[in-house]
């Protein structure tokens, strides 16, 4: 006996690459025939979106590294300088002719491609400012150790020094007593 209100789900059959079989339940197909059935009405948002995002198309593509984080700069800051114009577009004439009119506005494009200029240069300054600050705050770190460490050495004596500390003394008083005695033949 079938519940009511539930429908079942039937499984279609999409081939994958490898010879193996991949299974796309209805709902999955339901939703995807549902995108593709609004792409006629959302043509003038995809004319104005392909022509303003350009930038982060050619960030995506040329982007080689491994994390990939140069498309992501220049993807948010191009479409936040693009997101007035579609607002624009969505909530006013919703049409091709309009959506053409602002792809050839110089306005709306210079104002998304400036910022798809300001993601490069965020892409390109952020890390050796970051870095800059991560090897200040270290090096601050290790100052604040080592005092720390000569203040255990003074009260606790030259047993709480580590080994390496130790081990580079040891070397270091050795080299003196070796180049003490060159001093010594000249």
């Amino acid at each position: 006996m079938a519940r009511r209100g539930r429908v079942a789900a039937v499984d279609f059959v999409n081939p994958m690459p490898g010879g193996g079989v991949r299974k796309i339940s209805s709902k999955r197909l339901i939703v995807m025939l549902t995108m593709i059935s609004l792409i006629p009405f959302s043509i003038p948002t995809l004319i104005l979106f392909f022509a303003g995002m350009l930038p982060t198309l050619v960030a995506a593509l040329t982007d080689r590294s491994h994390a990939r984080y140069a498309w992501i700069c220049v993807g948010g800051m191009n479409f936040a300088g693009l997101s007035q114009a579609m607002l624009t577009l969505w909530f006013g004439h919703h049409e091709i002719s309009y959506a053409i009119h602002q792809v050839m506005n110089i306005g709306i494009m210079l104002m998304a491609y400036s910022a798809a200029a300001a993601g490069w240069l965020l892409y390109f300054t952020a890390p050796p400012i970051v870095m800059t600050v991560m090897l200040a705050t270290s090096k601050r770190r290790a100052g604040v150790l080592k005092a720390q460490m000569e203040k255990l050495e003074t009260e606790w004596g030259k047993e709480v020094a580590s080994r390496k500390q130790m081990q580079e003394e040891a070397a270091a008083e050795a080299a003196a007593k070796v180049g003490g005695g060159e001093d010594d033949l000249l």
